[in-house]
């Protein structure tokens, strides 16, 4: 028992040479934002106000701009999963709301945008980093959404994802049971058991390790033995020098002027096909009480949110079944509507025309500055820009 507290406590495997889910985004990410604001409330007076906290969400179609355009304004590269504030966007937002107020607050702004983050995982990454932010002063979270988050066929089920095997807590398994109605009595125990014990939950990547260590051993007791590696090409291939298969060392590095990593048009279109085709309502409207909760767990933290559609080209747009596109806008419309929160559409002329995108789905680089400041000055005329000029008051 003491074992299995220590491994929940400490991921033990976030400092391992291997593939698991300590060393994806949202651990990385969710732990590199901590580390900012718990230093920044160091040099900062809280008792003054402190500084408003802006926190992104949404998946790579937000984490593509933010990054890409924080690597231009620093002028060198930067680890992607390591390294989460915006000091660009926090310019932007302050020279924007500066033309709204005589007086510009201390602002602090970070990316919890992550690769493939569904609505669901949202709600759980909000979860993680509001109670400490709204520590450090008032908290507004933009919140960018597209169609993929509340339907992706390649997305296995909600309890796969890493930020729920990482962050889920046992009171996440009732909305979990009703939106996988697919999970049968097996399935239900695994999630439940996963909560409660740590390592059962980092089961495979234990395995993983062992399989690793254990074929290490193998060649150093027997040179003649040798295994698939991968060294100086990207094929995996019988060789003494090289990497396992499922070692990792070193993280994805974002880069000035260059696009995050990502497919060529033609392999991200056949991508985005198979997510979009055929439409699984059910999973699509769990998705969206998931957008719900997120919606409910702000306003019961007092925390401001603005729900953003994102941006997607003209050719992916066409990829989507027919009605689909209209029913997803009109429903987060409606939730937000209902709820109060702002909801601004992004996905319309000019950020929809092909040449600005890499892929089809992700901004190109040298438009990323560009919808940064427009995001920036929407905020700035928003509703949000009275939190970001006076301390909230309790409710």
């Amino acid at each position: 028992m003491a074992i299995d507290f220590a491994c929940g406590r400490s991921h033990p495997l976030a400092s391992i040479n291997t593939v698991n889910i300590d060393k994806a985004e949202p651990y990385n990410a969710v732990c590199a934002v901590k580390r900012e604001i718990e230093s920044d409330k160091t040099r900062h007076s809280i008792a003054a106000g402190g500084t408003h906290q802006v926190i992104l969400l949404g998946s790579s179609l937000m984490v593509a701009p933010a990054l890409q355009d924080q690597a231009l304004f620093m002028g060198h590269e930067f680890k992607r999963f390591h390294e989460r504030r915006l000091s660009s966007f926090e310019k932007y937002l302050g020279e924007a709301v500066q033309t709204q107020a005589s007086h510009v607050p201390a602002v602090r702004s970070y990316c919890l945008a992550m690769g493939g983050q569904m609505a669901s995982d949202a709600s759980l990454i909000a979860r993680q980093i509001v109670p400490l932010a709204s520590q450090a002063g008032p908290v507004s979270v933009i919140y960018g959404i597209a169609p993929r988050d509340f339907h992706d066929n390649l997305f296995p089920r909600i309890d796969s994802s890493p930020a729920f095997k990482i962050f889920a807590e046992l009171n996440d398994l009732p909305q979990l049971f009703r939106s996988e109605p697919s999970m049968n009595a097996v399935d239900q125990s695994s999630a439940t058991f996963e909560r409660l014990s740590s390592l059962y939950r980092y089961r495979s990547d234990w395995q993983k390790l062992a399989e690793i260590r254990g074929k290490r051993i193998i060649e150093k007791c027997l040179p003649e033995v040798v295994f698939d590696k991968y060294y100086d090409t990207a094929v995996l291939k019988p060789q003494k020098k090289g990497l396992l298969a499922g070692e990792a060392i070193g993280t994805p590095s974002v880069v000035p002027g260059a696009a995050l990593d990502h497919n060529d048009w033609l392999k991200t279109e056949a991508e985005y096909r198979r997510r979009y085709i055929p439409l699984n309502q059910q999973k699509t409207e769990a998705q969206f009480a998931y957008l719900d909760k997120l919606i409910q767990y702000c306003q019961s933290e007092r925390v401001n949110l603005m729900v953003v559609n994102m941006p997607l080209s003209e050719d992916n747009l066409k990829l989507l079944p027919p009605q689909s596109y209209s029913n997803y806008l009109a429903n987060a419309k409606k939730l937000c509507r209902l709820a109060g929160v702002e909801f601004v559409d992004l996905n319309c002329a000019p950020w929809t025309a092909n040449s600005n995108f890499v892929d089809s789905v992700h901004l190109a680089p040298e438009r990323s500055k560009a919808f940064m400041q427009k995001l920036a000055s929407i905020i700035a005329g928003s509703s949000l820009t009275l939190a970001t000029k006076t301390k909230r008051q309790p409710i």
